[in-house]
């Protein structure tokens, strides 16, 4: 038999083996008392409220004393050691690691001896603020019969931001988390947190999230009937037909109603000497809130002498 087939021979039961055995061995050796060292996060608070931390170690490593078994319920509740900042005094400082400013699970009976390093390396910046606008990131599409009025409401439309000043400098605006909102078919109002990034320490904004605003309305199509007027040199001199045009217009309801207000007549502007057709075009010169679509019927009119 090849060691390959030895190996794979009962290899449940072999397996059960090295189980019980590891179980065993951890029994044995669980009242031992010995040395560990163990993965401890620094948490650095800053209260010289002039700068900001941008560079630091996350990780030190801290030593303990104890049992065996006390010492493994350190690595399923990971330590913690908080260094306090007062006064910042440049861009470089070295500060030391109190070894009694480690934060643990006490009741495991287990005791801090030293940290390495003993020291750590910080880096700092100045604290800058500035006041930017927000740009919602925010795709939603409406149910059927419905349309997204532009531009999306934001509240407030402006926020102030705090940061390292090499980051805050270069800052134009920011924008909030992208949420997605789909077959909106009444207006929608959210409080959406803004986008700060995570890679950058000591960013902040006040306040941290705005509400975001999605207006719908219906789309909705009207027809209109409205006569033809002449202008021009020759307009005393013709007569048109038809006298007047159906003009539909397709759009969300409330820029339809903004344009109809304005549909008096349509122009056309006649030559000295009128020709058989002229194009009918549509000249509102009103902004709406919303796009659109103008259909003429009949698209052309037809100019003729008047005797």
């Amino acid at each position: 038999m090849s060691w390959r087939g030895i190996f794979l021979e009962n290899l449940g039961f072999k397996l059960s083996a090295l189980v019980v055995v590891a179980i065993l061995w951890i029994s044995v050796t669980a009242d031992e008392r010995q040395a560990q060292p163990v993965p401890t996060t620094v948490e650095v608070e800053v209260r010289d409220t002039a700068w900001v931390m941008v560079e630091g170690p996350e990780e030190v490593s801290t030593t303990f004393q104890g049992r065996n078994r006390e010492l493994l319920g350190l690595l399923m509740d990971k330590p913690v050691v908080r260094v306090e900042i007062d006064s910042v005094t440049g861009e470089e400082m070295r500060v030391p690691v109190p070894v009694d400013h480690v934060a643990y699970n006490r009741d495991l009976g287990v005791v801090p001896s030293f940290i390495t390093p003993a020291t750590v390396d910080l880096k700092f910046e100045r604290r800058r603020s500035t006041r930017v606008p927000v740009v919602p990131d925010v795709d939603a599409s409406p149910a059927a019969g419905y349309a997204v009025l532009q531009p999306i409401g934001v509240e407030p439309e402006s926020v102030t931001v705090r940061g390292p000043a090499s980051w805050i400098e270069g800052l134009t605006r920011v924008s909030t988390r992208s949420v997605t909102f789909e077959d909106l078919s009444n207006t929608l109002i959210r409080d959406i947190p803004l986008d700060l990034p995570t890679g950058i320490r000591g960013v902040e904004a006040e306040p941290s999230s705005v509400l975001v605003t999605v207006s719908l309305d219906s789309l909705v199509v009207r027809q209109y009937r409205v006569p033809v007027q002449l202008t021009g040199g020759g307009a005393g001199f013709a007569q048109v037909q038809p006298e007047s045009v159906t003009v539909s217009l397709r759009g969300v309801a409330a820029a339809v109603e903004q344009m109809a207000d304005s549909l008096m007549s349509i122009r056309i502007d006649v030559a000295s000497r009128p020709a058989s057709d002229y194009p009918v075009t549509l000249e509102t010169g009103v902004e709406t809130d919303g796009p659109i679509s103008v259909g003429l019927e009949p698209p052309t009119a037809t100019i003729s002498p008047r005797w």
